[in-house]
């Protein structure tokens, strides 16, 4: 019998296998694609990139104008978290300790919490790990993007 091509199972391999590769194995490529940020931009978004080519979303994301997404029912909790952002610079548990702030503080959790953050910060609902953006975005773009500015 013939093998049978099935091209979602070959993108679901190709993730599978992208979701593992060193900063090493893509280096030269993602360089090559005007892609910075160096192991840890690659560590931090490898696993929501289903090809290569994704990596430049969230490049973008982190180092271009990038209008946050703020319903109006949010504006007063982001008021708070640009008032509990940590200095910086930003490390691994900077992400958590802000967070942890912010639900002593206001009370929020889970997806209230966590939710209005993200969408501020990147302008989507889904992505990489908030810890390990966080340092790659930067407090100065942080704190633009939770007041609602292009930044």
């Amino acid at each position: 019998a013939s093998a049978k091509f099935d091209e979602h199972e070959l993108e679901a391999l190709n993730g599978r296998l992208l979701h593992k590769t060193p900063y090493a194995g893509v280096a030269d490529r993602l360089i090559g694609e005007g892609i910075g940020g160096g192991e840890a931009f690659w560590l931090a978004v490898r696993g929501n990139c289903a090809k290569l080519a994704d990596a430049a979303q969230w490049w973008r994301i982190i180092g271009s104008p990038t209008q946050p997404q703020i319903d109006e029912s949010d504006r007063d909790f982001l008021a708070q978290a640009v008032a509990f952002l940590p200095g910086e610079p930003f490390g691994e548990a900077s992400w958590r300790d802000w967070t942890s702030a912010l639900k002593d503080r206001t009370g929020r959790k889970g997806r209230a919490l966590f939710m209005p953050l993200r969408r501020a910060l990147t302008g989507l609902e889904h992505g990489p790990d908030m810890a390990h953006l966080l340092p790659l975005i930067g407090r100065d773009r942080v704190l633009k993007r939770l007041k609602g500015e292009l930044a």
